[in-house]
C-alpha cells in the first residue's frame, strides 16, 4: 500500500465519515498523536509574568482560528492500523476576513495547504467540536495522548471543544486540559527532563531525522507532522526509556507551561517556544503606510479610532494586569473587532500612549 494513503484530509463533506472509521480503530489503537497548524503568533503579554508562557498562548489562541489538527492513531506497541491511520482535519478559514501572520500563512502555502479550498470546503468548529464529543477521543482514561511542545495543539482543541476562550489562569487551564485529556505526554518535555540531548537537535524533523524515520506527507502539514510525532515518541520510548514511563513525572505536563516552564523560564521573550525572525511588514490595503494589514473587507464599522489608532480587538480578555501587544505583521479584518476603549490592547501601528509597552519584531512560532 502507498505509504501517502495512511493519511486522509477531511473536509465538511467527509466529516461524519472520519469519525465513524476513528470509533471504528479507536479501541485497538488509543494512543493519539496530535499536531496542529495555525495562523501563527501575533500577539504577546507586554509585561511578565509567572504565567507568561501560558498567557501568550492563550492571547493568540483567543484570537486566531485553528487550520489543520492531524490525528495519527497507534497500540502501545506503536504498531498503526493497516491502511488509513492518520486523518487530516481542514477548518474552514478565510484569508480576506481571518487574523493571521503572513510570514506563517506563507510557509503554509509553501507546505501545500489550499487556502482557496479551506475558505469554501472548510470543516465548521461547532460540527466538529459535537462531534469530537461524542467520539471516545476525549474524557476518556483509556486514550493516551501524545504531542510534541504540544501547547497550542491542546489550547486549540480546548478552544474547540469549550466553544469559548481560555481560562483566564493557568491552573484552569491544566484543570480543564486534565478534565479533556487524562492522559497526555509531551515529548519535547521528556527529551529536556531526561536531559537527552541528541546532537543538539530540537524540532521535531530533526530529532526524527536523527532517529531515522522517514517522513509520510509534507512538512508543516498536521496529518504528516502527527505521523512523525507518533513514530518520534516510540521509537524515544524504546531506545532510551525501556518502553516505560513513569507517569507522575511525566503524565498530564506540556513543555513549557506549569511546572514545565521552570525550564524555560530564564529568557521567556527568546526561549524555544518563540522563534522570531525578521519579516517584512505586512502593508494596509487602504492605506500608503503603516505596519499593518487589513482585510480587504476594511470599512468604518463605526470605528473610533481617535481613541487609539490601530486597537484591534477590544473584546479579548486579559489576565488582571496584562497588556497585549499585537505584532507588526498581522493580518485582521476590521469588522469583527468590537473596538473602542480596552486600553490593555494596541497594535503596533498604533501610537505607544501606553505604560511599559515595547514592540517587537513579528514572532512564528515552529516546531520545526
Amino acid at each position: 500500500m502507498d505509504e501517502e494513503l495512511q493519511i486522509v484530509d477531511v473536509w465538511s463533506d467527509n466529516l461524519e465519515d472520519a469519525f465513524e472509521q476513528i470509533r471504528d480503530v479507536l479501541e485497538l489503537f488509543p494512543y493519539v498523536s496530535i499536531d496542529t497548524e495555525f495562523p501563527g503568533i501575533v500577539a504577546k503579554p507586554t509585561s511578565y509574568q509567572d504565567d507568561y508562557n501560558y498567557q501568550t498562548v492563550k492571547c493568540n489562541v483567543d484570537l486566531l482560528k485553528l487550520i489543520q489538527l492531524g490525528l495519527t492513531f497507534a497500540n502501545a506497541d506503536g504498531q498503526t492500523p493497516a491502511g488509513v491511520s492518520t486523518w487530516q482535519f481542514n477548518f474552514k478559514f478565510d484569508l480576506h476576513r481571518d487574523m493571521y501572520a503572513y510570514d506563517s500563512i506563507e510557509l503554509l502555502k509553501q507546505s501545500g495547504i489550499d487556502f482557496e479550498k479551506h475558505q469554501r470546503s472548510g470543516i465548521d468548529v461547532s460540527h466538529f467540536g459535537e462531534l469530537i464529543m461524542s467520539s471516545g477521543l476525549v474524557m476518556n482514561e483509556d486514550v493516551v495522548w501524545v504531542s510534541f511542545h504540544g501547547s497550542y495543539d491542546f489550547a486549540y482543541v480546548l478552544k474547540l471543544l469549550t466553544c469559548t476562550s481560555l481560562p483566564s489562569s493557568q491552573s484552569d487551564f491544566f484543570e480543564l486540559l486534565h478534565d479533556f485529556f487524562p492522559s497526555l505526554y509531551d515529548i519535547k518535555f521528556l527529551l529536556d527532563e531526561r536531559a537527552i540531548n541528541l546532537s543538539g537537535r530540537s524540532s521535531l524533523q530533526r530529532i526524527a531525522e536523527h532517529l531515522e524515520i522517514t517522513r509520510v506527507g509534507p512538512q508543516h502539514q498536521a496529518g504528516s507532522d502527527s505521523l512523525v510525532t507518533c513514530r518520534t515518541f516510540f521509537k524515544l520510548m524504546q531506545r532510551y526509556f525501556e518502553n516505560k514511563l513513569d507517569d507522575e513525572k511525566y503524565q498530564g505536563v506540556i513543555y513549557g507551561l506549569g511546572k514545565a516552564s521552570a525550564h524555560i523560564h530564564g529568557d521567556s521573550k527568546n526561549d524555544s517556544l518563540y522563534h522570531t525572525p525578521t519579516y517584512p511588514l505586512a502593508m494596509p490595503y487602504n492605506a500608503g503606510q503603516g505596519g499593518v494589514k487589513w482585510g480587504s473587507d476594511m470599512q468604518n464599522h463605526h470605528i473610533q479610532t481617535t481613541l487609539n489608532p490601530g486597537i484591534v480587538n477590544a473584546n479579548l480578555h486579559t489576565a488582571a494586569g496584562t497588556a497585549l501587544l499585537i505584532n507588526s505583521n498581522v493580518t485582521s479584518p476590521m469588522e469583527n473587532n468590537m473596538l473602542v476603549n480596552n486600553p490593555n490592547i494596541v497594535n503596533s501601528n498604533a501610537m505607544n500612549t501606553l505604560n511599559g509597552i515595547n514592540f517587537y519584531e513579528s514572532p512564528h512560532f515552529s516546531k520545526q
